[in-house]
């Protein structure tokens, strides 16, 4: 029970929530209450409704059942997802754009979905301070993990599976800790529970069969003759039986009492994380060397750059938006060429590439076909890897514009895997790929001993793969003369 202080200072509850859109069911059963004060992320993957609820909240949509209890007190600001042109901002006047509803704003909860877009590090610590410092009571969408868990005194996650809410105490990181271990938690109820069955529904047969053994052996009895030392006694094998009997009863009953008594421990609905490995054949020590390239694209140069990465090198690319961090990538991959100097990658190298166009245009392939594209394989093969990845025989039927965020992004991934890479290449890989994917991926990705080349504002993402070095591209670009 919730003390009346702590009731008192409730700003909103939610109960029962629950929205459909035409069919499709949303949100099933959503129940928490923001305190006054508090500080809360709102996850769960691309699609689980998190939008959706913001806007129930914010009275932008009506729930189809279910209450929302506002206390008198209660004022809202709604900041929605913005697209702002930054072209001519710096990130801390981009943020402040960005906040300025809420900044003059006297409400005492703001709902904020996905405040960060687009913002880079100076933008991002302007954001994180305000909210930090505010008494006001924050429910906020966001991809940034690290914002999270700067921000965040409570995570609200909604699964995408169940439709319901479950409430985790602290930041991002203790969410996601907790969360596995609650997966691995009800992995082993249920895989304890299977067991004990097996062993039970064994021990029932084993009686059964005894019986009936004992049951062939008092048929055959007449047919020993009668004088038969051995000839076992009717009476004995009657007996005998009776005693089988009972155990065998006593054992179907306790089978259905533990039936019974763990039905509520049900297959978990959230599968354990894949275990990603990118297994591949070491080419050339040296992957790529730049010498002297120098690129002008539109308005900006970039160069000259002076580079040599090895295999083994684990490389972030960091600049603002605009300092040419894509069209580097594109210089390496041969995509374009430079304007002078020189870009040569060494031999037999295999190069897994992950490009942020890739989300904008899924194409009409259908699955099976996308795979093959890009995958060196027989299509049995193929099918193999793909339901490794919990893409079924069905869903490789599907066009691509069917997958779900989820099954896409493990596409993307699966298909990363299948080129057995001695260099992996990632632009902006956080902006795009399903949460749980990408998580999955940095453990991949901790393990792999190629090169990694990555562009990413993701602080959480760059924290976990542990780059070793960096290239600043905005020591790299300046802006040309308009003449």
């Amino acid at each position: 029970m919730q003390s009346q202080e702590k009731l008192q200072s409730a700003v909103l509850s939610c109960t029962h929530i629950a929205k459909k859109f035409d069919q499709l069911e949303v949100l099933k059963d959503i129940d928490f209450t923001v305190f006054k004060g508090q500080k809360i992320g709102l996850v769960g993957p691309n699609g689980s409704g998190k939008s959706t609820l913001l806007k129930i909240i914010a009275r932008k949509e009506k729930q189809d059942s279910g209450t929302i209890t506002y206390s008198n007190k209660t004022k809202i600001e709604y900041l929605p997802q913005i697209h702002t042109d930054n072209e001519n901002l710096s990130g801390g006047e981009m943020a402040k754009k960005v906040l300025a509803p809420i900044v003059s704003s006297d409400a005492n909860l703001f709902l904020l979905d996905e405040p960060t877009n687009n913002l880079d590090e100076e933008g991002l610590v302007f954001v994180e301070n305000f909210i930090k410092k505010s008494s006001q009571a924050f429910l906020v969408i966001s991809h940034d993990r690290k914002f999270l868990d700067k921000v965040a005194d409570k995570i609200i996650e909604i699964d995408i599976v169940t439709k319901t809410s479950s409430i985790y105490d602290g930041n991002y990181s203790s969410y996601a800790l907790e969360r596995q271990n609650k997966i691995e938690r009800q992995w082993k109820e249920f895989s304890d529970k299977l067991e004990k069955i097996d062993d039970l529904d064994s021990e029932t047969s084993r009686r059964l069969d005894y019986i009936k053994k004992i049951e062939k052996v008092r048929k055959n009895i007449k047919k020993l003759p009668i004088h038969d030392k051995n000839k076992p006694h009717a009476a004995d094998l009657r007996d005998k039986e009776g005693r089988a009997s009972h155990r065998a009863v006593v054992a179907k009953r306790k089978l259905e009492r533990y039936k019974t008594k763990t039905e509520d421990i049900q297959k978990p609905a959230r599968l354990l994380p894949l275990h990603i490995d990118f297994d591949h054949e070491r080419g050339s020590t040296s992957i790529f060397v730049l010498d002297g390239v120098i690129k002008s694209i539109g308005k900006i140069e970039l160069g000259p750059i002076d580079l040599h990465i090895q295999y083994g090198d684990r490389l972030q690319i960091v600049g603002k938006n605009g300092s040419g961090k894509s069209t580097l990538i594109k210089i390496l991959l041969g995509e374009i060429l430079p304007d002078s100097g020189v870009c040569k990658s060494g031999a037999n190298i295999r190069i897994g590439y992950v490009p942020q166009e890739r989300w904008y245009s899924r194409g009409q392939k259908s699955v099976i076909d996308d795979f093959l594209s890009v995958a060196d394989c027989t299509e049995t093969d193929a099918r193999k890897i793909l339901n490794r990845f919990r893409i079924t025989a069905e869903d490789v039927k599907k066009d691509l514009s069917e997958l779900s965020p989820g099954e896409y992004s493990r596409l993307v991934i699966a298909e990363l895997v299948s080129q057995k890479p001695d260099c992996i290449i990632l632009d902006e890989p956080s902006n795009h790929l399903d949460l749980e994917v990408l998580e999955e991926l940095e453990n991949g990705l901790k393990e792999y001993k190629g090169t990694l080349i990555v562009v990413s504002h993701d602080r959480y993402f760059i924290e976990n793969i542990k780059p070793k070095s960096f290239l600043d591209m905005n020591l790299f670009s300046k802006r040309l003369n308009n003449n």
